[in-house]
């Protein structure tokens, strides 16, 4: 029990004049600072309604504890811990609110990306950070390479709905790409392959893809689907896949892989994020490297509608309680 909770407690049980003057002083040593919440989500204000937010609401919904959502890197309220949903919000969090020092903070770190400072900087920071809690083994890796302690890394791999994606019987249904459009989400492969596949189906779900240059060659093929829908309509596509195909450049997931495997859709991916921690290759999905042909990832989904394998039965454990479990953990 530290000091400013013994005071705290004593001024509780004194009387009259003493009580004021026990006041100042409790303010004057700091007593004011009273922790608000246990935990503060930081969000950039730009990430309402997307991912990262949908992250911090997933570990909200099974936390015991008071909790707030915070969308600045200033003026954060007091807490007990902190999360923050992008490494890029602590530097300048820490910066404005040098409180944080002594405060638990938690960085979600999802994939390398320019921040505006030099890694080395950014490492510096990190390493004043409680945990810095990664979306994959490789980036834990990338991160202590780079001078991180090994102390202040782990990974903890995001989740599903276990409830909201059942699993179905695969019967030579489509192949399913679900993501938005970014350019190191290899566009062009995926038009590549979908060219190349003329005898199949092919489902496309996702946002933003009309300002893909080529999309108005992408959605004439006769053989794609572009569905732009809410988020909550998306199981009803996943259970029209028999394949679902991964062909990024860089991930820190991607969740749909966590969310197609749910609904016992078979995963061809490529090895970014945490593709190669869920899948086991030959058993439940294949993986081939970021720059593999086209070629070899069209053979790769042919094979794929081949294997047998109760794909859900091995992603059963990542749903979004345990993932706000193991997050909790480190609070």
């Amino acid at each position: 029990m530290n000091l400013l909770h013994k005071l705290k407690q004593f001024i509780s049980r004194v009387k009259g004049y003493q009580l004021d003057w026990l006041k100042s002083y409790y303010k004057m040593v700091g007593g004011d600072r009273i922790q608000e919440y246990d935990l503060v989500f930081v969000l950039y204000d730009t990430t309402r309604g997307w991912i990262l937010e949908a992250i911090c609401k997933e570990i909200a919904a099974y936390f015991p504890g008071k909790y707030c959502y915070h969308y600045s890197t200033s003026k954060l309220p007091r807490s007990r811990a902190y999360f923050f949903s992008h490494y890029g919000l602590f530097p300048p969090s820490l910066q404005q609110n040098p409180f944080l020092r002594d405060a638990k903070s938690i960085i979600w770190y999802t994939h390398p990306k320019d921040i505006g400072i030099s890694n080395q900087e950014l490492i510096s920071v990190l390493n004043q950070a409680t945990k810095v809690v990664c979306t994959c083994s490789e980036f834990v890796h990338l991160l202590q390479s780079q001078g991180l302690s090994s102390h202040k890394t782990t990974f903890v791999l995001g989740g599903a709905d276990a409830e909201i994606f059942q699993p179905h019987q695969r019967a030579q249904g489509a192949i399913g790409f679900c993501t938005a459009y970014y350019p190191r989400k290899s566009p062009e492969k995926i038009l590549s392959i979908i060219k190349m596949m003329p005898h199949r189906k092919f489902i496309l779900l996702g946002r933003n893809w009309r300002e893909y240059e080529n999309f108005v060659d992408l959605v004439s093929l006769p053989n794609i689907s572009y569905i732009e829908v809410p988020y909550t309509d998306y199981p009803k596509y996943y259970a029209q896949m028999d394949v679902f195909v991964s062909v990024a450049k860089l991930e820190g997931g991607p969740i749909p892989l966590i969310e197609a495997m749910m609904c016992n859709v078979f995963p061809v991916a490529s090895k970014t994020g945490f593709a190669p921690d869920i899948i086991t290759h030959g058993n439940n999905g294949f993986l081939f490297e970021i720059d593999s042909p086209v070629e070899e990832i069209c053979d790769l989904i042919e094979k794929a509608f081949q294997i047998e394998t109760d794909v859900r039965a091995t992603v059963e454990n990542l749903t979004w309680r345990n993932f706000s479990l193991e997050i909790q953990k480190l609070i």
